[in-house]
């Protein structure tokens, strides 16, 4: 799934020849996998997932993951009431509390839960960082000079892209444009390194 439009791209300008529309796919491909990797998360809906964590021997336990519904919750192979769960929906940490006197018991892996994770639409501010970090792929020249790229299906040219990356270019492309910054920071999960 693409976080932008190939036409959002286009109205950002580029600094030599216009790309491709295949270019800027691929642009917008590798812009995701940076979001994605800068955030921790990827921002598309995983409906039906099964996620399971290590109880805690509290009433509340963080999944790590932005959970939308949940459609079961085992613990120790018990099913716990629906509602008895309270989520929490503006939490993208994945926090889940107990009510009725339900515990997340001590275990490795005893906890087991069956949810809607993600997001249900793309962010706006993730849409524009894509759109603002592909045109900023673009204007770096991987594609420039290489006549053979236009014989690239776009999986290849994606291969090729990730490749003429350097590893330090999240944090370059990212890190140091305030703008990014500030449109991802409310997105990225604690602990994420840079």
């Amino acid at each position: 799934m693409s976080y932008t439009e190939i036409a959002e791209v286009r109205k950002r300008g580029f600094t030599g020849s216009p790309p491709s529309d295949a270019e800027i796919t691929v642009a917008i491909a590798l812009a995701s996998e940076l979001i994605d990797s800068w955030c921790g998360q990827d921002f598309i809906l995983h409906e039906d997932e099964e996620i399971i964590a290590d109880g805690n021997d509290g009433i509340s336990i963080v999944f790590g993951k932005k959970i939308i519904a949940i459609s079961e919750l085992k613990i120790n192979e018990s099913v716990i009431p629906l509602d008895s769960i309270v989520l929490y929906l503006d939490c993208m940490i994945g926090e889940v509390s107990l009510n009725d006197g339900y515990w997340f018991y001590r275990g490795n892996g005893n906890v087991k839960m069956k949810a809607d994770i993600g997001w249900s639409a793309v962010p706006g501010a993730i849409k524009e960082a894509a759109s603002h970090l592909a045109a900023m792929i673009i204007n770096r020249q991987l594609f420039s000079g290489r006549p053979e790229i236009a014989e690239l299906d776009s999986e290849k040219l994606l291969d090729y892209a990730r490749k003429r990356m350097n590893p330090s270019d999240i944090k370059g492309f990212i890190e140091h444009d305030p703008y990014l910054v500030g449109l991802l920071r409310p997105y990225r999960l604690k602990g994420v390194l840079s």
